[in-house]
């Protein structure tokens, strides 16, 4: 293995499916949250290793559209993480034989959730966390990969919110280092197209939000009381950095699609 690849956390994947052995069992987390695990569906949410523990409520609230909607779902009680945080040393160094080794172990790891969705007979694998996204899409592309704005867009009715919002959709630098598969940012914007009465105020990304001068410029450029990301990343960063006494509330897709629909 390559010097450059922490062979500790391979293992650690390989074992328990997450990138550290401090974060918890998925299986008490979802059915804390009511979300369904290992059932035949049509599809299966990824929801990433990290983040279900963190951001277990907007988890429900993707879940509640979908059950709202109709759609087959499942969760997955072992998840195998992709292996993102692996490639951060080779990425660093620019070490082209440790990021090929890295890709490799990401396909391994992400044919542990395709298996599994193939035993649950799905047909197709929401991806939630967007890091995983393009390591998914570049490890398998034949399979039927879409990241969750793609399906929450399917799944949107023209509708009416009266207001406006900032759309902070996030630079993804650090993902194409990852793997050469761009983003899907088209499906958001398509969403966001069938609400009218809605004024997006498009922030852009010069620079990653976890840069300092990325941050500044995100911060810098809210100009209404309701901002939306489709990054978890992203939404951290701004959660944490927009001072509260500026009266903003930052939402994620899945919470912002919910409110538009009960409006």
């Amino acid at each position: 293995m390559h010097s450059l690849v922490d062979r500790n956390m391979v293992e650690t994947i390989r074992t328990t499916g997450n990138a550290s052995a401090a974060l918890p069992d998925r299986k008490p987390l979802l059915e804390k949250h009511g979300l369904p695990y290992d059932r035949p569906a049509e599809n299966v949410i990824v929801t990433g290793c990290q983040i279900l523990p963190a951001l277990p409520r907007i988890i429900r609230t993707l879940a509640d559209i979908f059950d709202r909607k109709g759609l087959s779902y499942t969760f997955l009680s072992k998840e195998y993480c992709c292996g993102n945080l692996i490639y951060r040393p080779a990425v660093k160094a620019r070490d082209e034989a440790a990021l090929a080794e890295c890709r490799e172990l990401s396909k391994e790891f992400v044919a542990g959730n395709i298996d599994q969705t193939k035993d649950l007979g799905a047909k197709r694998l929401i991806i939630f966390c967007s890091p995983c996204y393009p390591i998914y899409k570049h490890a398998f592309p034949e399979e039927n990969i879409v990241f969750y704005p793609a399906v929450l867009d399917e799944l949107m009715e023209e509708s009416i919110f009266e207001g406006a919002i900032d759309y902070y959709a996030g630079c993804y630098r650090l993902h194409r280092k990852f793997s050469p598969v761009p983003m899907d940012l088209k499906s958001t914007d398509r969403l966001l197209g069938k609400v009218r009465g809605l004024d997006v105020n498009r922030i852009s990304a010069p620079k990653c939000c976890y840069h300092p001068e990325g941050l500044a410029h995100m911060v810098q450029n809210v100009q209404t009381k309701l901002m939306l990301h489709i990054c978890t990343g992203c939404y951290t960063q701004a959660v944490k950095n927009i001072p509260q006494d500026q009266g903003t509330e930052v939402l994620m897709l899945p919470e912002f699609v919910k409110r538009v629909m009960e409006a």
